[in-house]
């Protein structure tokens, strides 16, 4: 019993990471963007990591309308922390 609380706070441990706010880079360091807090937004980190991580990753406006799609649509993705 006790084995499977432990697993179960662990796995929302590492959901509640995937949930952790950072710092999202519009324009990545690599392609000339700064540290100004133009080129900085809020971003949970699986959104952050799983922009940069795209093969083909969109630009800052391009993903701009991307959030605001889908948060008309009602959500986000489907991390939920139960």
């Amino acid at each position: 019993m006790l084995r499977a609380v432990t697993v179960r706070i662990l796995r929302k441990a590492g959901q509640a990471k995937l949930l952790q706010c950072t710092g999202e880079h519009l324009t990545a360091h690599h392609k000339g963007g700064s540290n100004d807090q133009t080129n900085i937004v809020a971003a949970c980190f699986y959104c952050n990591q799983g922009r940069h991580k795209r093969k083909d990753p969109p630009e800052p406006e391009q993903y701009k309308r991307l959030v605001h799609q889908r948060l008309s649509q009602g959500g986000w993705h489907q991390l939920r922390i139960n």
